[in-house]
């Protein structure tokens, strides 16, 4: 019986593993310099978070085309960026009290914010259509909005062409 518990706490090891992988490219590609200054987003927590939110809403979509493993990594994607979320607010010195309301909120405005990144993405206008998701969403203004959907449009169609087999092994190719 032992060797079956080691086989499922080996899933999800990898599993964890990989999904540490693909956070630490979105958090990457977050972190470009040409994302941030004036009238883009503000090197602030929050804007940092939703650079985030903008770059997880490319791929946990792609994960999710991959079946079920595919979707199990979503999950753990999506875990370890909260986790990481949570983390960040403790440094900060949010205290207990209220730590599960601000995660409440910014997980909403990151499931809003990637609902609506991937209905962009879906459009004729991909680009215009993710300047006014970016806009709408306070994440930058409009002078920058348009520079940022460019780059982010540009990042997905790289990342479509990954193959089902790198994503699940936790390799982006931007």
């Amino acid at each position: 019986m032992g060797w079956l518990q080691h086989l499922f706490s080996s899933n999800r090891q990898d599993t964890a593993k990989r999904a540490q992988y693909l956070h630490a490219a979105i958090v990457e590609k977050a972190r470009s310099p040409e994302l941030y200054g004036q009238d883009l987003i503000s090197d602030t927590l929050e804007g940092r978070f939703n650079a985030i939110a903008l770059y997880a809403a490319l791929v946990l979509p792609r994960l999710e085309q991959a079946g079920q493993k595919g979707q199990d990594l979503a999950k753990a994607l999506n875990d370890r960026l909260f986790s990481e979320v949570d983390g960040a607010l403790r440094e900060t010195g949010v205290g207990d009290a209220s730590i599960a309301r601000k995660i409440r909120k910014m997980g909403e405005s990151f499931v809003g914010v990637g609902q609506a990144v991937d209905r962009a993405l879906k459009h004729d206008a991909p680009v215009e259509n993710l300047a006014g998701v970016i806009m709408r969403n306070g994440i930058a203004p409009q002078a920058g909005a348009r520079s940022i959907a460019k780059t982010l449009h540009e990042n997905h169609i790289r990342l479509r062409r990954n193959t089902d087999d790198d994503m699940l092994a936790g390799r982006i190719s931007w």
